[in-house]
């Protein structure tokens, strides 16, 4: 069996959110998770910078470091701005 990458399982959510009808828009990403994608993307990545918000990897979502260890979700806007109110986005 092989590993599924980042890569593929954002674009495997991005397909059942949009047949649910919801619209994805973010990839938040954790610390872990983060180094993890950096390692496997073609694209240089860095956590450090004032630039905080990145676009264009993941399925053309906005990809958002966000402070928790493991995480890799693929959220709407609404997920997004509800997490943003209570947690940090780096």
């Amino acid at each position: 069996m092989t590993e599924v990458t980042i890569e593929q399982y954002v674009k495997q959510q991005i397909e059942l959110m949009q047949q649910q009808g919801i619209n994805p828009v973010a990839v938040m990403l954790g610390h872990e998770d983060w180094l993890y994608f950096s390692v496997q993307s073609k694209v240089a990545y860095t956590p450090f910078g004032s630039a905080r918000r990145y676009q264009p990897a993941l399925g053309g979502l906005l990809l958002v470091r966000i402070d928790e260890m493991q995480a890799v979700r693929v959220v709407n806007q609404e997920e997004l701005d509800t997490y943003a109110q209570s947690n940090q986005i780096l």
